[in-house]
């Protein structure tokens, strides 16, 4: 049963949303584009692993996609927790390319072209972040349960050397499609019932509860400024900047595509990286249309909840539903 199911974090939007609105010349463009590309790269992988799990049997476990847990040293965070009556399961992720080379001083490393790119030990990080786990279960004065860890490679076309073949490497790491014979691996090594229903139903909301997620501080980190961002609708056919509202639709001076919807995720960018909340002055300059009544009909057909009266009047922004493209997929309306 999918209580946390797989959905894009905020964090991530945050990034992609900087990445959209900050202009090519600025000087850490290229920093802030990369950053948003890793970081869907990552959750792309984490993505990926929703459709083995499907097939586990929905009565039997509880899964969680990003867990970001306090604890006394700050955070951590858990790509896909597993949890089951009779052991729990540590999920990280990894979707990187070409190969992936584990030797004998603990070191996982990319060798391209006879250049070498080091990562983070992802057996380390996975231990790591066990311990921390197991931490955070004492406190709550619960049954003692098996807590079991792997480290998935989510691409296909990923070649992992266990150079000095070390038995923890080869029961730790794996791709993807190893997943499930591992946890049923795990199911029949692990017969006995630590928890009772009713605790397991408890650490799962406790742990819903105490989730935080992670905020993006790519604005302050990268010295880029709300006046320095790019206004306007972008063509969602040619990319063009901006689209002009003639007539009740967006349309692109360039491709002659036309939109009833475009300037969702333009409010969603705003929401991501301004506030929650805009009126209508705002509006019209991210959305760069002038005229205060079309601005008032585009803000109230979303049909946001609204704080003030008159002049004072301002729009709650619902990133969610601005961006799920199943709540808008009817009324989406895009060709050229």
């Amino acid at each position: 049963m999918f209580v946390k199911p797989f959905e894009v974090p905020k964090h991530i939007l945050q990034a992609e949303a900087l990445d959209t609105r900050t202009p090519v010349n600025h000087i850490q463009k290229e920093t802030i584009n990369k950053k948003a590309r890793n970081l869907r790269t990552g959750y792309n992988g984490e993505k990926s692993m929703e459709f083995f799990l499907s097939f586990l049997p929905e009565h039997e476990f509880i899964i969680f996609h990003y867990l970001r847990i306090p604890d006394k040293q700050g955070h951590f965070q858990i790509d896909i927790l597993l949890l089951s009556l009779k052991f729990f399961l540590i999920i990280e992720v990894k979707n990187i390319y070409d190969n992936m080379h584990f030797d004998g001083m603990g070191q996982a490393y990319r060798n391209n072209n006879d250049e070498i790119e080091v990562f983070t030990n992802p057996v380390d990080q996975v231990n790591l972040q066990h311990r921390r786990f197991l931490d955070y279960l004492r406190k709550y004065d619960l049954p003692s349960i098996p807590i079991e860890k792997i480290v998935v490679y989510s691409r296909d076309d990923t070649f992992l050397k266990n150079i000095t073949n070390n038995k923890t490497i080869n029961e730790i790491v794996m791709h993807k499609e190893k997943v499930l014979p591992r946890i049923e691996e795990f199911s029949e090594m692990y017969q006995t019932t630590s928890f009772s229903e009713d605790q397991l139903m408890g650490i799962t909301f406790k742990l819903l509860e105490e989730h935080e997620p992670e905020e993006y501080n790519g604005m302050k980190k990268f010295d880029v400024t709300p006046k320095e961002f790019v206004k306007g609708v972008f063509c969602p056919e040619c990319g063009k900047v901006p689209m002009l509202w003639r007539g009740g639709k967006w349309r692109c001076t360039d491709c002659g595509c036309t939109s009833r919807n475009a300037h969702r995720s333009v409010l969603a960018d705003f929401a991501l990286l301004v506030g929650d909340y805009i009126n209508n002055r705002q509006a019209r300059e991210f959305l760069q249309v002038w005229s205060e009544y079309s601005v008032k009909r585009l803000l109230q057909q979303e049909h946001f909840d609204q704080i003030g009266e008159k002049s004072g009047r301002k729009y709650r922004l619902d990133v969610e539903k601005l961006l799920n493209p199943e709540v808008h997929k009817k009324s989406t309306d895009v060709h050229n």
